[in-house]
């Protein structure tokens, strides 16, 4: 687990600001929703961190709830789609051989 769990903490801008990152890295690491949230929570906290932010906050707030919108529907899909073939296998786990 924690050899998948690092990579993203250090994708994701726990151990140092994303900004640090050259533009295109820090944008295209923002699609992790952590990314986003330490990005904005640095830019609140932090006196002057406003500059140096990957976006504005009210951009990484905006993406960050549209985000949640669409996990939100996607796990709700996914769940019955997973129940859907529990019924149809009349199992729970997955079968291994």
């Amino acid at each position: 687990m924690n050899l998948a769990q690092e990579p993203v903490y250090l994708a994701s801008g726990l151990y140092f600001p994303v900004s640090s990152f050259p533009r295109f890295i820090a944008l295209g690491v923002s699609v992790i929703p952590l990314t986003l949230a330490l990005d904005a929570m640095r830019q609140l906290m932090l006196p002057g961190a406003r500059a140096w932010g990957v976006m504005p906050v009210w951009i990484e707030m905006t993406l960050l709830a549209l985000s949640t919108v669409v996990f939100v529907v996607a796990a709700r899909h996914l769940l019955g789609h997973m129940e859907q073939l529990a019924r149809r296998e009349g199992r729970l786990t997955e079968k291994h051989v």
